[in-house]
């Protein structure tokens, strides 16, 4: 079963970029994936997400093979209402944190995580979307540092933590701290490079990478090329492209 941890429905503000359901459940048939992990493109740059919340919930309903993960705001009063409600919804297997895009530093998201542990859910964290280099001029977005998810998942054990979109060489930085952490996966959007699934495996261990595409602001393809290319075993790949994103957003227990 090969589960794409990061995909995402709805607009980019920055690109003529779109995210259609038909689009997903097309590329999904087209690289034989079972199982995508979506949230809403457009409620990152919002700071309410949750009009784009519900509309990522109407688009994916009754499409068995998608599941959710809503963005929160930590900073809204409401939030723990919010994640509760996320919770009870079977079609929710994780929720999607943004620091950077709502203006807040990652420590503040303890609290949000503990209560999203508390109703099943993991807690994946958008470090960033785009290189930052090719923001818009007016747009300061640094990326929220890798360290402080780390940091976090080695405080809260009872936390599943994604960290998606992280780099290479961050990933490569931290490989000492993360590789310990049972609870702590990275997904594959950003990792790029000559052999950088070889190296990323190396660095921390296959059984703490999420395959992902990142899907519709990077080519599903360039992602399925980096695991060819990448020499993997038969047990290595299984976990790779399925088996680590089963645990880490505990679809097993849902029915795919």
């Amino acid at each position: 079963m090969i589960v794409d941890a990061a995909t995402y429905l709805g607009p980019y503000p920055f690109r003529d970029v779109t995210g259609a359901p038909a689009g997903l459940t097309r590329m999904m048939r087209e690289h034989a994936v079972a199982v995508s992990i979506a949230s809403p493109l457009d409620g990152l740059f919002h700071q309410d997400p949750e009009a784009a919340n519900q509309r990522l919930m109407r688009a994916i309903k009754g499409r068995g093979s998608i599941f959710a993960a809503p963005i929160v705001n930590v900073r809204l009063a409401d939030w723990r209402s919010r994640i509760e409600l996320m919770g009870r919804d079977p079609q929710v297997r994780a929720i999607r944190i943004a620091p950077a895009f709502h203006g807040y530093p990652a420590a503040e998201t303890r609290h949000a995580a503990e209560c999203a542990a508390e109703c099943d859910l993991a807690v994946t964290v958008q470090l960033r979307m785009a290189d930052e280099r090719f923001h818009p001029s007016f747009l300061d977005l640094p990326a929220t540092p890798l360290p402080d998810i780390i940091a976090l998942a080695a405080e809260t054990p009872n936390v599943r933590w994604v960290a998606s979109a992280a780099r290479m060489a961050e990933i490569q930085q931290s490989a000492p701290q993360i590789e310990p952490l049972h609870n702590l996966w990275l997904d594959t959007s950003h990792i790029d490079g000559l052999d950088c699934i070889q190296r990323a495996s190396a660095a921390v261990g296959i059984e703490r990478l999420l395959f992902s595409t990142c899907w519709p602001f990077f080519y599903a393809k360039s992602a399925f090329l980096k695991i060819g290319e990448a020499g993997l075993s038969s047990e290595q790949s299984s976990r790779l492209l399925g088996g680590n994103a089963a645990a880490a957003f505990r679809l097993l227990q849902r029915a795919v």
